[in-house]
């Protein structure tokens, strides 16, 4: 289970006693879309969701995640993409994107351009998993505001 919260949430009863705690990883940034805002999620934060995700996505991984935020819109959708891109590896980034959108529970999704910047620079895609999202962004007809 990944929950991602602001960093000032209420984290209380936020992980269902069923789920052990080695199981749950709490990412603490803001859905801030907007670069250079004080807000605006921090490379380290997207890292240390990387690493947790890592070796529980690898190609031959069946593991099964829940990963959520407060609107399942921005940074979920963003991780959810990461995931699948780690399963899949480098050069199906398409695929991972349709198998992140395939999964989520929302359809008018957001998912967070500045998330996505950070993971590509770290696991060194060279800007393909920023490409996907650029392009689908591109046909959406809604639009995204920081509140």
């Amino acid at each position: 289970m990944v929950s991602l919260q602001d960093p000032d949430a209420d984290l209380n009863d936020l992980r269902p006693e069923w789920i052990h705690k080695e199981n749950h990883l709490i990412g603490l940034f803001y859905d801030c879309d907007i670069p250079e805002h004080e807000h605006a999620p921090r490379a380290a934060c997207i890292r240390e969701v990387i690493d947790w995700l890592k070796p529980r996505c690898k190609s031959d991984s069946k593991n099964q995640f829940v990963i959520h935020c407060d609107a399942g819109l921005g940074r979920s959708p963003a991780i959810g993409y990461i995931a699948w891109a780690l399963h899949y590896g480098p050069g199906l980034e398409e695929k991972a994107f349709r198998k992140m959108q395939d999964s989520c529970f929302e359809t008018q999704i957001i998912p967070n351009t500045i998330i996505v910047m950070h993971a590509d620079d770290y696991l060194k895609r060279n800007g393909k998993l920023s490409e996907v999202l650029t392009q689908w962004n591109h046909r959406v007809t809604w639009r995204r505001t920081f509140r």
